[in-house]
């Protein structure tokens, strides 16, 4: 193969890609468009360098838009680490059963990064896609059955760099909400959700934690 048809290859090729990322991304675009609320069923793999060790666990997310934050609730059902997570009014407040306790942690300036990270891909278009984080096509692969295409996300801000190095999320060719997160930390460790049961826009009222009024309440910051 001569230099020129080289050269008119590849150029093919980076066409081919960048035509096909614009695809996923306008993909993004129109479900952010669309989105106020979701709820699904997640597992959580968390990969925990230091040990090497994986942790798994399950449960359920709510999720909706309220006012110009997300609020969150996530309950994880199994017997040993079984726990409710709260994330609204810029708060992360926990609630452990077996304990019957509370622990409240005020995230002031850093909630803003809780809604990005939390919205990422739900609620997120594109264009803010691209404006936050270096967006390149990872391959596609099978997830839950479908066919998603991966995209990797490296973050361009320094402080949400200082959380992330990166960030993997596979979107089915028929939607622009994930089926899967992997997000990665400076430290090694990394943590990969997988959604079933996505519901979009379901009526969801208040995200308030619910725990009993003789629960004992910490403010471990």
């Amino acid at each position: 193969m001569n230099r020129l048809a080289l050269a008119v290859l590849l150029s093919t090729g980076v066409c081919l890609a960048s035509e096909k990322l614009d695809a996923v991304l306008s993909r993004m675009d129109q479900s952010a468009a669309q989105f106020h609320s979701m709820s699904a069923d997640i597992r959580m793999v968390t990969h925990t360098a230091i040990l090497d060790d994986d942790t798994a666990e399950s449960g359920t997310l709510k999720m909706q838009r309220a006012k110009n934050e997300a609020e969150a609730l996530i309950d994880f059902t199994g017997e040993k680490d079984r726990r409710t997570i709260a994330f609204m009014n810029k708060t992360i407040q926990l609630y452990f059963p077996k304990l019957n306790l509370v622990q409240i942690y005020k995230l002031g300036k850093k909630a803003n990064l809780l809604d990005q990270y939390l919205l990422l891909g739900f609620g997120t278009s594109g264009k803010e896609l691209v404006k936050g984080y270096a967006v390149k096509l990872a391959g596609s692969e099978q997830v839950n059955g479908k066919d998603a295409t991966k995209l990797e996300l490296i973050p361009k801000d320094s402080k949400v760099k200082d959380q992330l190095d990166k960030v993997e999320i596979w979107l089915p060719s028929d939607s622009g909400y994930p089926v899967q997160q992997k997000f990665y930390n400076p430290s090694g460790n990394h943590r990969l959700v997988t959604y079933t049961n996505f519901q979009l826009n379901p009526s969801l009222g208040s995200l308030k934690l619910q725990a009993p009024p003789n629960a004992k309440v910490e403010y471990p910051q």
